[in-house]
């Protein structure tokens, strides 16, 4: 496993430090219960305000990840045909240098004047 930088480790603590920060205020603040009805279910539930937004907010994460990962796949695709291409000729360039090497064993050495 690759072992992350000093400066990524500490622009990390920068940035998560500060949104952890936001939402425990966030939960502080909204701990009142809201009634959440499911539309075409007769089912109501009380939640705290926090677990109501905090559930929001991952479930647009999570949306966003997915379609991100979606939108991704063509050029994943190309990266993998790209990567078979550029080893199928590395393979090649090899087998042409062994061809190489032994042609010219087999020819004999040139006359030195």
């Amino acid at each position: 496993m690759a072992r992350r930088s000093f400066i990524a480790k500490t622009l990390g603590m920068l940035i998560g430090l500060p949104v952890a920060v936001v939402i425990v205020l966030f939960a502080i603040s909204n701990r009142h219960a809201v009634e959440v009805g499911f539309w075409p279910l007769p089912i109501t539930v009380e939640v705290p305000a926090y677990i109501l937004g905090l559930c929001t907010m991952l479930f647009g994460f999570v949306l966003g990840t997915v379609a991100a990962w979606f939108s991704g796949g063509s050029t994943r695709r190309r990266a993998r045909v790209a990567e078979g291409k550029a080893r199928r000729l590395e393979h090649d360039l090899e087998d042409r240098k062994h061809e190489v090497a032994d042609l010219r064993k087999a020819l004999p050495a040139p006359d030195t004047r």
